[in-house]
């Protein structure tokens, strides 16, 4: 059965993908904090400690802007198009 995903919601598209992000973005924090506390660049520290705030923002606005632009193409030309394929219940798994 072919499917065709001709609109994706924009703000719980961006939500779900900006909290996403938040626990690949820790590991900058992590480096942040190294820096912050061996006394390296200041306000770059800061910006590493505060990275996970600045990536799901981002990613906020960047996924809103790619579904608003999906939506509007896939209104034109169609949207992504994929098969889905039914299997029956195995009980021994």
């Amino acid at each position: 059965m072919k499917t065709q995903i001709t609109k994706i919601s924009i703000f719980q598209t961006a939500k779900f993908l900006s909290i996403m992000i938040l626990p690949f973005s820790l590991i900058y924090t992590i480096i942040g904090l190294s820096m912050f506390f061996w006394g390296m660049g200041g306000f770059i520290a800061i910006f590493f400690i505060f990275a996970p705030l600045w990536f799901s923002l981002m990613y906020f606005v960047m996924f809103s802007i790619f579904a608003l632009i999906y939506n509007f193409v896939a209104s034109k030309i169609g949207g992504i198009e994929f098969e889905l394929t039914e299997i029956a219940d195995n009980e021994d798994i």
